[in-house]
């Protein structure tokens, strides 16, 4: 393992990754797919913590953020075999929502291919209803800081992350668990999805 992630950064494919960037995006998408009154419940818990983070993270030299992404990559291949395991839809994502694993029941479950489960290709704002969404970030902004909680279990309603498709909404139990790096910032959240009733259109 860790002469694979020695190679990628030989390659210059490993490199500490653009927190800036993946907020970006979340607010590109928030400016076009929910309504006004939902975008600011989301900015309001983001704007709580996103400073935490940035003052934590400016503290770190770029060897330090380094390291940071080399422990983040060795859980991506440690949830590659987990999840390849698992009969329970699931899949991990960074802080600002980018999906970098998934195993194939997540991928039946909201009608994507497998590997658009990996490397950020969709981030987990596109698969939530709006409603669920919501509840997501002001859920995650309660324990992103408290050490001691790391899970939580709540529910959500699962969508295809494209526009046009009319692939049913999908009602679900849902937990997620934050992992901490070594300098106690949530870098990896691994959720998994228990569809509870049938599908309702959308």
């Amino acid at each position: 393992m860790s002469r694979v992630l020695m190679a990628k950064y030989d390659a210059g494919l490993l490199k500490p990754f653009n927190y800036i960037n993946g907020y970006a995006r979340l607010g590109k998408y928030l400016d076009g797919h929910i309504a006004a009154s939902s975008k600011q419940k989301i900015l309001r818990t983001i704007h709580h913590f996103r400073p935490k983070f940035r003052e934590k993270a400016q503290g770190l030299t770029d060897l330090q953020l380094l390291y940071v992404e080399m422990w983040f990559e060795r859980q991506l291949m440690d949830y590659d075999r987990v999840f390849a395991s698992m009969a329970v839809p699931a899949c991990c994502w960074r802080r600002t929502g980018e999906i970098f694993r998934g195993n194939k029941e997540m991928a039946e479950l909201i009608n994507v291919p497998v590997d658009h489960l990996r490397d950020g290709k969709i981030a987990l704002h596109e698969i939530l209803t709006e409603e669920s969404m919501v509840r997501y970030w002001e859920e995650f902004g309660t324990i992103a800081f408290d050490p001691s909680h790391d899970t939580l279990l709540t529910a959500c309603s699962l969508k295809n992350p494209s526009d046009e498709s009319d692939h049913p909404i999908m009602k679900c139990c849902f937990s997620f668990t934050i992992r901490r790096d070594e300098h106690k910032l949530p870098a990896l959240i691994v959720g998994n999805f228990l569809p509870h009733d049938p599908p309702t259109p959308e």
